[in-house]
């Protein structure tokens, strides 16, 4: 420990770098867990779903609702609504934003699929 003192006395900016460093580190913790809380807050706030045939409504949880985007095949269509708990047929439409969070759905499963694909691949076995 006692070299490592020595060291740091004799290049003080070095010290003064990792000081940095670490602050910096700790800084970005903080950030990353700060906006994590957003994240849930907005995956758990209730959202109003309004049947398109019959005008009813309900509420369902955001995160339920992405997670039913999320499994669907891509492209997500946006003229599919969510699907009507009594009727059985996807007329539910948020009442607020319903293309903004397709389109982002859309590109999100887009650029995950675009990077499973320009990942390395093994090349195949060769013939025996």
């Amino acid at each position: 420990m006692g070299s490592l003192r020595t060291f740091l006395q004799n290049r003080p900016m070095l010290g003064w770098g990792l000081a940095a460093l670490l602050m910096l580190f700790a800084a970005g913790m903080l950030y990353m867990r700060l906006m994590s809380r957003d994240e849930a807050e907005q995956l758990t706030q209730m959202v109003t779903i309004r049947c398109s045939e019959t005008g009813e409504t309900w509420e369902v949880l955001r995160g339920v609702m992405e997670k039913e985007l999320y499994l669907r095949p891509y492209p997500v269509d946006p003229n599919q609504g969510l699907v009507n708990p009594k009727t059985g047929k996807p007329t539910g439409f948020p009442v607020d934003a319903w293309k903004q969070t397709v389109e982002r759905i859309n590109a999100e499963v887009a650029a995950e699929s675009g990077a499973r694909t320009s990942a390395p691949q093994a090349p195949p076995a060769a013939p025996r």
